[in-house]
């Protein structure tokens, strides 16, 4: 099976306009699939990020080096029309920054593991990407476009990841099930929840992430199945979330989202 260029996926889990085609081969190619998935959590952490977060620009050293690594992975490519170098020039800052830190070594075998080319290439248009775009982006940014029904079908029995956001240890998994009588329910399992003085609740999201559902609570033991309201569709809905809610009496989601992540198809 021919996959798509690593940039396509990039662009995918960034949120930017793809071919239909693209999206009907990422619902039927499990690689793939997964490749955006990992991505799309890394692209959420950053929206997830505060304006107190916002990273100082990295230096010159850390542009040449991802527009060498995209180069290096397109032939044809002549050293007068590197990709990237334009972005990499356009962005740089002459301030000062820190050096990198050196890679640690693999304990078995001296060497650090060596990730494949083609995830390493995808996770280094992301991380470009990323750096472009900031950080903090605001509640109204849209990074993956879940509005194509080949891409959001959920089969039931399916665990989803869910990745963290206002809490870095904190992971999760999310399960569509369904009932005897027709229903379906939702496994909801999280891990490294933090401590709060309210409680967690579980939403159902539309891609824009302004469309909520309340789906129920989550224990502080970070367990829990719920049953999914009827009549939902969940290509409308296709993103879990759990957030820290405050005992406000407001209803609203606080925004403070904890975890997160995309229902697999």
């Amino acid at each position: 099976m021919e996959h798509p260029d690593p940039a396509d996926l990039a662009d995918l889990a960034l949120g930017h306009p793809v071919p239909r085609s693209l999206r009907a081969h990422v619902a039927g190619c499990a690689l793939c699939r997964d490749e955006v998935a990992a991505l799309y959590g890394v692209a959420e952490a950053a929206r997830a990020a505060s304006a107190e977060d916002r990273l100082t620009p990295p230096p010159d050293a850390v542009w040449r080096a991802i527009a060498a690594e995209l180069a290096a992975g397109s032939p044809g490519q002549g050293s007068g029309g590197e990709p990237g170098a334009d972005a990499a020039s356009a962005y740089a800052t002459d301030r000062p920054g820190p050096e990198m830190p050196p890679v640690r070594g693999d304990r078995r075998g001296g060497r650090a593991p060596v990730p494949p080319p083609r995830r390493t290439k995808a996770a280094l248009l992301l991380a470009a990407g990323c750096l472009a775009v900031g950080a903090a982006l605001g509640s109204g940014a849209t990074w993956w476009h879940l509005d194509d029904p080949a891409v959001v079908a959920v089969r039931p029995g399916r665990e989803s990841p869910l990745a963290p956001l206002a809490v870095a240890d904190a992971r999760g998994t999310a399960r569509l099930d369904s009932t005897p009588g027709g229903g379906r329910t939702l496994r909801i399992d999280v891990s490294g929840l933090p401590r709060s003085q309210g409680y967690f609740e579980v939403w159902l999201m539309d891609s824009s992430h302004q469309k909520l559902i309340a789906v129920g609570v989550l224990g502080p033991e970070g367990s829990t199945t719920l049953p999914l309201p009827p009549g939902v569709d969940l290509a409308d809905y296709p993103v879990i979330d759990v957030s820290d809610q405050p005992y406000d009496g407001d209803p609203a989601h606080s925004g403070r989202s904890v975890v997160r992540g995309p229902l697999r198809s």
